[in-house]
Protein backbone atom coordinates (compact mmCIF):
# COMPACT_ATOMS: atom_id res chain seq x y z
CA UNK A 1 0.00 0.00 0.00
CA UNK A 2 1.28 3.48 -0.89
CA UNK A 3 0.73 6.47 1.39
CA UNK A 4 1.38 10.06 0.31
CA UNK A 5 2.03 12.58 3.09
CA UNK A 6 1.45 16.31 2.78
CA UNK A 7 4.23 18.76 3.63
CA UNK A 8 2.43 19.61 6.90
CA UNK A 9 3.04 15.97 7.89
CA UNK A 10 6.61 15.81 6.56
CA UNK A 11 7.87 18.92 8.41
CA UNK A 12 7.01 17.79 11.99
CA UNK A 13 8.44 14.38 11.06
CA UNK A 14 11.85 15.85 10.19
CA UNK A 15 12.89 18.10 13.08
CA UNK A 16 15.87 20.41 12.62
CA UNK A 17 15.71 21.78 16.17
CA UNK A 18 13.60 21.56 19.33
CA UNK A 19 11.74 24.67 18.22
CA UNK A 20 10.33 22.65 15.29
CA UNK A 21 8.52 20.33 17.71
CA UNK A 22 4.75 20.45 17.18
CA UNK A 23 1.90 18.96 19.28
CA UNK A 24 1.37 16.22 16.68
CA UNK A 25 5.03 15.29 16.15
CA UNK A 26 4.78 12.12 18.25
CA UNK A 27 1.61 11.02 16.43
CA UNK A 28 3.25 11.61 13.05
CA UNK A 29 6.30 9.59 14.14
CA UNK A 30 3.97 6.79 15.25
CA UNK A 31 2.18 6.83 11.89
CA UNK A 32 5.45 6.58 9.98
CA UNK A 33 6.82 3.79 12.19
CA UNK A 34 3.64 1.70 12.07
CA UNK A 35 3.29 2.16 8.31
CA UNK A 36 6.73 0.60 7.96
CA UNK A 37 5.74 -2.25 10.29
CA UNK A 38 3.01 -3.32 7.87
CA UNK A 39 5.27 -2.76 4.85
CA UNK A 40 3.42 0.29 3.56
CA UNK A 41 5.39 2.74 1.41
CA UNK A 42 5.44 6.40 2.49
CA UNK A 43 5.84 8.79 -0.45
CA UNK A 44 6.44 12.47 -1.08
CA UNK A 45 5.57 14.18 -4.37
CA UNK A 46 8.43 15.72 -6.32
CA UNK A 47 6.64 19.08 -6.46
CA UNK A 48 6.54 19.26 -2.64
CA UNK A 49 10.22 20.15 -2.76
CA UNK A 50 9.12 23.67 -3.62
CA UNK A 51 7.41 23.93 -0.20
CA UNK A 52 10.75 23.19 1.45
CA UNK A 53 12.68 25.52 -0.86
CA UNK A 54 10.40 28.40 0.09
CA UNK A 55 11.69 28.33 3.68
CA UNK A 56 13.52 31.60 4.40
CA UNK A 57 15.66 30.00 7.13
CA UNK A 58 18.66 28.78 5.10
CA UNK A 59 20.04 26.32 7.64
CA UNK A 60 16.67 24.70 8.28
CA UNK A 61 15.95 24.57 4.54
CA UNK A 62 19.21 22.78 3.81
CA UNK A 63 18.58 20.18 6.53
CA UNK A 64 15.05 19.50 5.31
CA UNK A 65 16.18 19.16 1.73
CA UNK A 66 18.61 16.48 2.90
CA UNK A 67 15.77 14.75 4.78
CA UNK A 68 13.58 15.03 1.67
CA UNK A 69 16.02 12.81 -0.22
CA UNK A 70 15.47 9.74 2.00
CA UNK A 71 11.80 9.38 0.98
CA UNK A 72 10.41 7.54 -2.01
CA UNK A 73 9.34 10.15 -4.54
CA UNK A 74 6.41 10.20 -6.94
CA UNK A 75 7.67 11.84 -10.12
CA UNK A 76 6.05 13.15 -13.27
CA UNK A 77 2.47 12.14 -12.47
CA UNK A 78 0.39 13.16 -15.48
CA UNK A 79 -2.52 15.49 -14.81
CA UNK A 80 -5.79 13.56 -14.79
CA UNK A 81 -8.89 14.72 -16.63
CA UNK A 82 -10.87 15.39 -13.46
CA UNK A 83 -8.11 17.68 -12.16
CA UNK A 84 -7.92 19.52 -15.50
CA UNK A 85 -11.68 20.02 -15.51
CA UNK A 86 -12.14 20.97 -11.85
CA UNK A 87 -9.04 23.14 -11.35
CA UNK A 88 -8.27 24.57 -14.81
CA UNK A 89 -6.52 27.80 -13.80
CA UNK A 90 -4.14 26.82 -11.01
CA UNK A 91 -0.83 28.66 -11.36
CA UNK A 92 2.33 26.61 -11.01
CA UNK A 93 3.93 29.00 -8.53
CA UNK A 94 0.90 29.11 -6.23
CA UNK A 95 0.44 27.10 -3.03
CA UNK A 96 -2.77 25.66 -4.47
CA UNK A 97 -0.74 24.09 -7.24
CA UNK A 98 0.96 21.70 -4.78
CA UNK A 99 -2.39 20.93 -3.08
CA UNK A 100 -3.92 19.98 -6.41
CA UNK A 101 -0.82 17.99 -7.40
CA UNK A 102 -1.23 15.90 -4.24
CA UNK A 103 -4.87 15.22 -5.10
CA UNK A 104 -3.88 14.41 -8.68
CA UNK A 105 -1.68 11.58 -7.36
CA UNK A 106 -4.77 10.15 -5.64
CA UNK A 107 -6.87 10.52 -8.82
CA UNK A 108 -4.15 8.77 -10.86
CA UNK A 109 -4.21 5.84 -8.38
CA UNK A 110 -0.50 6.38 -7.76
CA UNK A 111 -1.20 6.18 -4.02
CA UNK A 112 -3.88 4.56 -1.89
CA UNK A 113 -4.39 7.45 0.53
CA UNK A 114 -3.18 11.01 1.12
CA UNK A 115 -2.56 12.13 4.72
CA UNK A 116 -2.98 15.83 5.46
CA UNK A 117 -4.40 18.14 8.11
CA UNK A 118 -4.89 20.92 5.55
CA UNK A 119 -8.58 21.86 5.52
CA UNK A 120 -8.23 23.35 2.05
CA UNK A 121 -7.09 20.03 0.59
CA UNK A 122 -9.96 18.20 2.30
CA UNK A 123 -12.45 20.64 0.76
CA UNK A 124 -10.89 20.19 -2.68
CA UNK A 125 -10.99 16.41 -2.25
CA UNK A 126 -14.71 16.55 -1.55
CA UNK A 127 -15.21 18.67 -4.63
CA UNK A 128 -13.81 15.90 -6.86
CA UNK A 129 -15.37 13.02 -4.91
CA UNK A 130 -12.10 11.77 -3.42
CA UNK A 131 -12.76 12.61 0.23
CA UNK A 132 -12.69 8.92 1.20
CA UNK A 133 -9.05 8.71 0.11
CA UNK A 134 -7.82 11.80 1.95
CA UNK A 135 -7.22 11.22 5.68
CA UNK A 136 -6.60 13.49 8.61
CA UNK A 137 -3.62 12.38 10.69
CA UNK A 138 -5.79 10.90 13.47
CA UNK A 139 -7.87 8.93 10.95
CA UNK A 140 -4.75 7.63 9.20
CA UNK A 141 -3.32 6.46 12.52
CA UNK A 142 -6.57 4.65 13.35
CA UNK A 143 -6.48 3.00 9.93
CA UNK A 144 -2.88 1.84 10.36
CA UNK A 145 -3.61 0.49 13.85
CA UNK A 146 -6.34 -1.70 12.37
CA UNK A 147 -3.82 -3.24 9.98
CA UNK A 148 -1.29 -4.11 12.64
CA UNK A 149 -1.24 -7.69 13.96
CA UNK A 150 -2.45 -7.93 17.53
CA UNK A 151 -0.16 -8.77 20.41
CA UNK A 152 0.00 -12.54 20.26
CA UNK A 153 1.56 -12.90 23.69
CA UNK A 154 -1.41 -11.21 25.33
CA UNK A 155 -4.27 -12.60 23.29
CA UNK A 156 -3.22 -16.19 22.66
CA UNK A 157 -1.77 -18.37 25.37
CA UNK A 158 -0.97 -22.02 25.90
CA UNK A 159 1.27 -23.70 28.48
CA UNK A 160 3.67 -25.17 25.89
CA UNK A 161 3.47 -22.52 23.14
CA UNK A 162 5.07 -19.12 23.14
CA UNK A 163 5.21 -16.28 20.66
CA UNK A 164 8.73 -15.27 19.74
CA UNK A 165 10.81 -13.23 17.31
CA UNK A 166 13.05 -15.26 15.01
CA UNK A 167 16.14 -13.39 16.19
CA UNK A 168 15.65 -15.13 19.55
CA UNK A 169 15.78 -18.56 17.92
CA UNK A 170 19.11 -20.42 17.90
CA UNK A 171 19.88 -21.26 14.26
CA UNK A 172 22.37 -23.91 15.41
CA UNK A 173 19.70 -25.91 17.26
CA UNK A 174 19.61 -29.54 16.09
CA UNK A 175 15.88 -28.98 15.48
CA UNK A 176 16.91 -27.40 12.14
CA UNK A 177 19.18 -30.22 10.99
CA UNK A 178 16.57 -31.83 8.72
CA UNK A 179 15.80 -28.48 7.10
CA UNK A 180 19.48 -27.87 6.51
CA UNK A 181 19.69 -31.32 4.89
CA UNK A 182 16.73 -30.55 2.62
CA UNK A 183 17.80 -27.04 1.63
CA UNK A 184 21.58 -27.20 1.23
CA UNK A 185 22.76 -26.37 4.78
CA UNK A 186 24.37 -22.98 4.28
CA UNK A 187 21.60 -21.81 1.95
CA UNK A 188 19.01 -22.47 4.66
CA UNK A 189 21.13 -20.77 7.33
CA UNK A 190 21.53 -17.67 5.15
CA UNK A 191 17.79 -17.54 4.44
CA UNK A 192 16.94 -17.85 8.12
CA UNK A 193 19.43 -15.16 9.13
CA UNK A 194 18.57 -12.67 6.36
CA UNK A 195 14.83 -13.14 5.96
CA UNK A 196 13.67 -14.36 9.36
CA UNK A 197 16.08 -12.96 11.94
CA UNK A 198 17.05 -9.72 10.20
CA UNK A 199 13.47 -9.37 8.98
CA UNK A 200 12.17 -9.64 12.58
CA UNK A 201 9.63 -12.29 11.57
CA UNK A 202 7.26 -13.65 14.18
CA UNK A 203 6.96 -17.30 15.07
CA UNK A 204 5.17 -19.74 17.36
CA UNK A 205 7.37 -22.18 19.27
CA UNK A 206 6.39 -25.39 21.05
CA UNK A 207 8.76 -26.34 23.84
CA UNK A 208 9.04 -29.53 25.84
CA UNK A 209 11.28 -29.03 28.89
CA UNK A 210 13.05 -26.09 27.20
CA UNK A 211 13.64 -28.14 24.06
CA UNK A 212 12.15 -26.79 20.83
CA UNK A 213 9.89 -29.43 19.26
CA UNK A 214 7.64 -27.33 17.01
CA UNK A 215 7.98 -24.10 15.01
CA UNK A 216 5.71 -22.00 12.83
CA UNK A 217 7.17 -18.86 11.19
CA UNK A 218 4.69 -16.50 9.53
CA UNK A 219 4.46 -13.07 7.93
CA UNK A 220 1.93 -10.79 6.29
CA UNK A 221 1.97 -10.40 2.51
CA UNK A 222 0.34 -8.39 -0.24
CA UNK A 223 -2.57 -9.98 -2.19
CA UNK A 224 -1.33 -12.82 -4.41
CA UNK A 225 -2.34 -16.15 -5.98
CA UNK A 226 -5.97 -15.14 -6.36
CA UNK A 227 -6.27 -13.95 -2.75
CA UNK A 228 -7.33 -10.47 -1.70
CA UNK A 229 -7.56 -8.69 1.63
CA UNK A 230 -5.24 -9.43 4.53
CA UNK A 231 -2.90 -12.32 3.68
CA UNK A 232 -0.84 -14.38 6.14
CA UNK A 233 1.89 -16.67 4.80
CA UNK A 234 3.22 -19.68 6.72
CA UNK A 235 6.93 -19.49 5.91
CA UNK A 236 8.08 -22.52 7.91
CA UNK A 237 6.04 -25.22 9.63
CA UNK A 238 8.08 -27.94 11.30
CA UNK A 239 7.82 -30.54 14.07
CA UNK A 240 10.56 -32.65 15.60
CA UNK A 241 8.28 -35.66 16.03
CA UNK A 242 4.98 -36.78 14.56
CA UNK A 243 2.01 -38.57 16.07
CA UNK A 244 1.28 -36.37 19.09
CA UNK A 245 -0.82 -33.78 17.22
CA UNK A 246 1.50 -30.86 17.99
CA UNK A 247 1.04 -29.77 14.39
CA UNK A 248 -2.68 -29.37 15.06
CA UNK A 249 -1.90 -27.33 18.15
CA UNK A 250 0.43 -25.01 16.20
CA UNK A 251 -2.15 -24.57 13.47
CA UNK A 252 -4.97 -23.96 15.97
CA UNK A 253 -3.00 -21.15 17.61
CA UNK A 254 -2.17 -19.67 14.22
CA UNK A 255 -5.89 -19.71 13.42
CA UNK A 256 -6.59 -17.94 16.73
CA UNK A 257 -4.03 -15.29 15.83
CA UNK A 258 -5.54 -14.93 12.35
CA UNK A 259 -9.02 -14.33 13.75
CA UNK A 260 -7.72 -11.68 16.14
CA UNK A 261 -5.81 -10.02 13.29
CA UNK A 262 -8.82 -10.27 10.93
CA UNK A 263 -6.88 -12.23 8.32
CA UNK A 264 -8.78 -13.08 5.13
CA UNK A 265 -6.50 -15.82 3.80
CA UNK A 266 -3.63 -18.03 4.98
CA UNK A 267 -1.37 -19.78 2.51
CA UNK A 268 1.62 -22.09 2.56
CA UNK A 269 3.80 -23.85 -0.01
CA UNK A 270 4.79 -27.50 0.29
CA UNK A 271 6.30 -30.17 -1.91
CA UNK A 272 3.78 -32.58 -3.38
CA UNK A 273 5.26 -35.73 -1.84
CA UNK A 274 5.45 -34.28 1.67
CA UNK A 275 2.99 -35.68 4.25
CA UNK A 276 2.26 -32.10 5.31
CA UNK A 277 0.16 -31.59 2.15
CA UNK A 278 -2.54 -33.95 3.43
CA UNK A 279 -2.29 -32.34 6.85
CA UNK A 280 -3.10 -28.88 5.50
CA UNK A 281 -5.92 -30.22 3.32
CA UNK A 282 -7.46 -31.83 6.40
CA UNK A 283 -7.86 -28.37 7.89
CA UNK A 284 -9.44 -26.53 5.01
CA UNK A 285 -6.50 -25.60 2.78
CA UNK A 286 -7.15 -26.13 -0.93
CA UNK A 287 -4.55 -26.99 -3.56
CA UNK A 288 -4.42 -23.89 -5.71
CA UNK A 289 -1.58 -24.40 -8.18
CA UNK A 290 2.09 -25.20 -8.52
CA UNK A 291 4.46 -22.49 -7.37
CA UNK A 292 6.44 -23.05 -10.56
CA UNK A 293 5.41 -25.23 -13.48
CA UNK A 294 8.60 -27.30 -13.38
CA UNK A 295 8.66 -27.77 -9.60
CA UNK A 296 6.82 -30.11 -7.28
CA UNK A 297 6.05 -27.27 -4.87
CA UNK A 298 2.33 -26.55 -4.42
CA UNK A 299 0.44 -23.56 -3.05
CA UNK A 300 -2.21 -24.34 -0.42
CA UNK A 301 -4.72 -21.63 0.54
CA UNK A 302 -7.24 -21.38 3.37
CA UNK A 303 -10.08 -18.87 3.17
CA UNK A 304 -10.74 -17.68 6.72
CA UNK A 305 -14.16 -16.07 6.29
CA UNK A 306 -17.02 -17.67 4.35
CA UNK A 307 -18.94 -15.74 1.71
CA UNK A 308 -22.73 -16.03 1.47
CA UNK A 309 -22.45 -18.29 -1.58
CA UNK A 310 -20.18 -20.70 0.30
CA UNK A 311 -23.09 -21.70 2.53
CA UNK A 312 -25.02 -22.74 -0.58
CA UNK A 313 -22.33 -24.37 -2.73
CA UNK A 314 -20.68 -26.56 -0.07
CA UNK A 315 -22.14 -29.62 1.62
CA UNK A 316 -22.41 -29.10 5.41
CA UNK A 317 -19.35 -31.17 6.37
CA UNK A 318 -17.28 -29.76 3.49
CA UNK A 319 -18.18 -26.28 4.72
CA UNK A 320 -17.15 -27.20 8.27
CA UNK A 321 -13.78 -28.57 7.14
CA UNK A 322 -13.15 -25.49 4.99
CA UNK A 323 -14.00 -22.87 7.61
CA UNK A 324 -13.59 -24.48 11.03
CA UNK A 325 -12.78 -23.80 13.82
CA UNK A 326 -14.69 -20.49 13.91
CA UNK A 327 -17.33 -21.01 11.23
CA UNK A 328 -19.49 -24.08 10.66
CA UNK A 329 -22.87 -24.94 9.17
CA UNK A 330 -25.40 -24.10 11.89
CA UNK A 331 -28.38 -25.63 10.06
CA UNK A 332 -27.56 -29.15 11.29
CA UNK A 333 -29.02 -30.83 14.39
CA UNK A 334 -27.36 -30.05 17.72
CA UNK A 335 -26.82 -32.32 20.70
CA UNK A 336 -25.93 -31.88 24.35
CA UNK A 337 -23.09 -34.25 25.26
CA UNK A 338 -22.40 -34.86 28.98
CA UNK A 339 -18.73 -35.29 29.91
CA UNK A 340 -17.33 -35.92 33.39
CA UNK A 341 -15.38 -32.85 34.50
CA UNK A 342 -12.01 -34.60 34.80
CA UNK A 343 -12.30 -36.01 31.26
CA UNK A 344 -13.53 -32.65 29.96
CA UNK A 345 -10.43 -30.95 31.35
CA UNK A 346 -8.19 -33.53 29.69
CA UNK A 347 -9.95 -33.29 26.33
CA UNK A 348 -10.35 -29.50 26.37
CA UNK A 349 -7.52 -28.16 28.58
CA UNK A 350 -7.95 -24.59 27.31
CA UNK A 351 -11.33 -24.53 29.11
CA UNK A 352 -9.71 -24.98 32.53
CA UNK A 353 -9.98 -21.83 34.61
CA UNK A 354 -7.08 -20.38 36.54
CA UNK A 355 -6.70 -21.64 40.12
CA UNK A 356 -8.43 -24.89 39.16
CA UNK A 357 -8.26 -27.63 41.77
CA UNK A 358 -7.59 -30.25 39.10
CA UNK A 359 -4.02 -31.60 38.90
CA UNK A 360 -1.53 -30.25 36.37
CA UNK A 361 -2.10 -31.84 32.97
CA UNK A 362 0.50 -33.19 30.57
CA UNK A 363 0.00 -30.78 27.69
CA UNK A 364 2.12 -32.93 25.40
CA UNK A 365 -0.68 -35.54 25.28
CA UNK A 366 -1.98 -35.99 21.76
CA UNK A 367 -5.70 -35.64 22.54
CA UNK A 368 -5.05 -32.30 24.30
CA UNK A 369 -3.24 -30.90 21.25
CA UNK A 370 -5.59 -32.21 18.58
CA UNK A 371 -8.26 -30.23 16.76
CA UNK A 372 -9.78 -33.52 15.61
CA UNK A 373 -10.84 -35.50 18.68
CA UNK A 374 -12.95 -38.50 19.66
CA UNK A 375 -15.80 -39.05 22.11
CA UNK A 376 -16.75 -42.56 23.25
CA UNK A 377 -19.91 -43.59 25.07
CA UNK A 378 -22.65 -46.26 25.22
CA UNK A 379 -25.51 -44.04 24.10
CA UNK A 380 -28.29 -45.71 22.10
CA UNK A 381 -28.95 -42.66 19.93
CA UNK A 382 -28.93 -43.06 16.16
CA UNK A 383 -29.62 -39.39 15.51
CA UNK A 384 -26.07 -38.08 15.48
CA UNK A 385 -24.53 -37.93 12.01
CA UNK A 386 -21.67 -36.26 10.16
CA UNK A 387 -22.13 -32.49 10.38
CA UNK A 388 -24.08 -32.59 13.66
CA UNK A 389 -23.19 -29.94 16.25
CA UNK A 390 -22.04 -31.10 19.70
CA UNK A 391 -22.23 -28.92 22.80
CA UNK A 392 -20.16 -30.53 25.55
CA UNK A 393 -21.80 -30.34 28.96
CA UNK A 394 -19.47 -30.49 31.97
CA UNK A 395 -21.53 -32.81 34.11
CA UNK A 396 -21.85 -33.65 37.81
CA UNK A 397 -21.12 -30.72 40.14
CA UNK A 398 -20.15 -28.20 37.41
CA UNK A 399 -23.12 -28.03 35.05
CA UNK A 400 -21.75 -25.77 32.30
CA UNK A 401 -21.33 -25.74 28.53
CA UNK A 402 -17.91 -24.43 27.52
CA UNK A 403 -16.93 -26.10 24.25
CA UNK A 404 -18.45 -27.33 21.02
CA UNK A 405 -17.54 -29.55 18.09
CA UNK A 406 -18.66 -30.74 14.67
CA UNK A 407 -19.09 -34.47 13.98
CA UNK A 408 -16.94 -35.89 11.18
CA UNK A 409 -17.71 -39.58 11.47
CA UNK A 410 -19.98 -41.88 13.47
CA UNK A 411 -19.17 -45.53 14.17
CA UNK A 412 -20.55 -48.28 16.42
CA UNK A 413 -17.84 -50.71 17.44
CA UNK A 414 -17.24 -53.40 20.08
CA UNK A 415 -13.72 -54.55 19.31
CA UNK A 416 -11.16 -52.61 21.44
CA UNK A 417 -8.49 -52.87 18.75
CA UNK A 418 -10.84 -51.38 16.15
CA UNK A 419 -11.71 -48.50 18.49
CA UNK A 420 -8.08 -47.82 19.36
CA UNK A 421 -7.10 -47.96 15.69
CA UNK A 422 -9.79 -45.41 14.84
CA UNK A 423 -9.66 -43.09 17.85
CA UNK A 424 -6.72 -44.05 20.06
CA UNK A 425 -4.74 -40.84 19.53
CA UNK A 426 -7.81 -38.63 19.90
CA UNK A 427 -9.57 -39.90 23.01
CA UNK A 428 -8.80 -39.42 26.70
CA UNK A 429 -9.48 -43.09 27.40
CA UNK A 430 -6.59 -45.48 27.98
CA UNK A 431 -6.58 -48.92 26.38
CA UNK A 432 -7.58 -50.60 29.65
CA UNK A 433 -10.60 -48.29 29.95
CA UNK A 434 -11.65 -48.99 26.37
CA UNK A 435 -11.35 -52.73 26.96
CA UNK A 436 -13.54 -52.41 30.07
CA UNK A 437 -16.17 -50.44 28.10
CA UNK A 438 -16.27 -53.18 25.47
CA UNK A 439 -17.04 -55.96 27.97
CA UNK A 440 -20.72 -55.07 28.10
CA UNK A 441 -23.38 -56.09 25.62
CA UNK A 442 -23.69 -52.67 24.02
CA UNK A 443 -21.66 -51.40 21.10
CA UNK A 444 -19.53 -48.34 21.75
CA UNK A 445 -20.64 -45.17 19.99
CA UNK A 446 -17.52 -43.51 18.56
CA UNK A 447 -17.88 -39.88 17.50
CA UNK A 448 -14.95 -38.38 15.64
CA UNK A 449 -15.34 -34.61 15.75
CA UNK A 450 -13.58 -31.35 15.07
CA UNK A 451 -13.29 -28.97 17.96
CA UNK A 452 -14.87 -25.65 17.01
CA UNK A 453 -14.27 -22.26 18.54
CA UNK A 454 -16.44 -22.10 21.60
CA UNK A 455 -17.60 -19.56 24.13
CA UNK A 456 -15.85 -16.66 25.87
CA UNK A 457 -17.63 -17.65 29.10
CA UNK A 458 -19.37 -20.80 30.23
CA UNK A 459 -23.12 -21.27 29.82
CA UNK A 460 -24.76 -22.58 32.98
CA UNK A 461 -27.30 -25.32 32.44
CA UNK A 462 -29.59 -23.54 34.91
CA UNK A 463 -29.78 -20.65 32.43
CA UNK A 464 -31.07 -23.01 29.74
CA UNK A 465 -33.66 -24.27 32.19
CA UNK A 466 -34.60 -20.74 33.12
CA UNK A 467 -35.18 -20.01 29.44
CA UNK A 468 -37.31 -23.20 29.31
CA UNK A 469 -35.08 -24.56 26.52
CA UNK A 470 -34.29 -27.88 28.22
CA UNK A 471 -35.81 -30.20 30.78
CA UNK A 472 -33.82 -32.21 33.30
CA UNK A 473 -30.06 -32.66 33.49
CA UNK A 474 -28.92 -34.89 30.58
CA UNK A 475 -27.57 -38.32 31.49
CA UNK A 476 -26.72 -39.24 27.90
CA UNK A 477 -26.45 -37.56 24.49
CA UNK A 478 -29.59 -35.45 24.09
CA UNK A 479 -30.91 -33.78 20.96
CA UNK A 480 -31.66 -30.08 21.42
CA UNK A 481 -34.63 -28.23 20.04
CA UNK A 482 -34.03 -25.74 17.24
CA UNK A 483 -34.82 -22.93 19.66
CA UNK A 484 -32.28 -24.18 22.21
CA UNK A 485 -29.61 -24.62 19.53
CA UNK A 486 -30.06 -21.08 18.24
CA UNK A 487 -29.99 -19.64 21.75
CA UNK A 488 -26.71 -21.42 22.57
CA UNK A 489 -25.12 -20.41 19.27
CA UNK A 490 -25.95 -16.76 20.01
CA UNK A 491 -23.75 -16.97 23.09
CA UNK A 492 -20.66 -17.38 20.92
CA UNK A 493 -18.79 -14.03 20.87
CA UNK A 494 -18.65 -13.60 17.07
Amino acid sequence: MNILIDTNIFIPLELTSLSDMEPETHSINELYRKAKEVNYHVFLLDTQKKDVENDKNEERKRLRLVAFEKYELLKNVKTTDIIKTTFPNILEDSHDFIDVALLNAVCANAVSILVTNDEGIHKKAKKIGKEDFVYYLADALDFINQQLPQNLKVDISHPIIKSEKCYNININDTFFDSLRADYDGEKFNNWFKEKCQNGHRDCLVIQDNDKMVGLCIYKFEEPCYGMNGKILKICTFKLSVSGNKQGELLLRKLFDYSYISEVDWIYVTAYEKNYICQFFENFGFDRYCKLKEDSGELIFRKQMKPRPEDYLRLAPLDFDIRFCPRYFNTEQDAFLVPVISSYHNMLFPEAIKENSLFPQLDYMDSYSNAMRKAYLCKSNTNLVQAGSILFFYKSHDVGTIETCGIVERVERLRNPDAIISLAGKRTVYQRSEIETMCKGEKDILVLLFRQAEGFSKEIHFSELQKQKLVGGVPQSITKLSEEAKKWILKQRPF
